[in-house]
């Protein structure tokens, strides 16, 4: 049985991390982004924020799949969809060889082994951020980690335009209107986002205990 309050505690400390990270951004360049002609200030601000909260859901995705694989048991038992993962070598096998015949055959061929698997063999890139956090991401990797995405729903608009829509203009070199941006509204969002997921996260781990 792994120790709950391990993982509880690694999350807690990825999270206060990443708060005081943030609490710096506010506090270096929020008195800039007044004067900034070019809107530097505001961009470094769109894209740092992006960065911890993509950087910190990652973090409680490794952490709970971790907790998974201590637990033990197998994959299809509770968590179904996640088998999507776990597939994802033969799924891209079958790609490859441009879903011919001897591939399917393979891939029903390995299929009674693959089907018992432990959660060693999910493949966490499935359900990691892959550059694109935004609400429609979210929800696929919430539904493929079967958690409830109610708790998001009411941050969805704020969360695609200002904290993705944002980053991608900016990251992409254009250059979005951040007249009316409040750095201190903008980051205390994104910790507040940060909270969300953590408790998501250590939610689904209570409920295996």
């Amino acid at each position: 049985m792994p120790k709950l309050d391990d993982f509880f505690d690694e999350i807690d400390a990825a999270r206060v991390r990443r708060a005081k990270e943030l609490s710096e951004v506010k506090r270096s360049f929020g008195r800039l982004a007044g004067n900034d002609v070019y809107g530097v200030a505001s961009k470094a601000v769109v894209v740092l924020a992006y960065a911890n909260w993509e950087g910190f859901y990652n973090e409680c995705v490794r952490a709970y799949l971790k907790f998974l694989v201590e637990k033990g048991g197998r994959v299809r038992d509770q968590d179904w969809m996640l088998l999507v993962s776990a597939f994802h070598a033969d799924f891209e096998s079958m790609r490859d060889r441009n879903h011919s015949l001897d591939s399917r055959q393979a891939f029903v061929k390995n299929l009674q082994a693959r089907i018992d698997c432990g959660f060693d063999s999910v493949d966490g890139k499935i359900v990691e951020a892959r550059s694109n956090l935004d609400f429609a991401r979210l929800s696929e990797n919430y539904g493929l980690l079967n958690f409830d995405l109610s708790t998001m729903q009411k941050v969805r608009n704020r969360l695609d335009k200002e904290l993705v829509g944002w980053r991608h203009a900016v990251a992409h070199g254009d250059s979005p209107d951040l007249t009316t941006m409040d750095v201190e509204a903008h980051i205390n969002f994104t910790s507040s986002l940060l909270i969300l997921i953590a408790d998501r996260f250590q939610f689904a781990m209570l409920a295996r205990i």
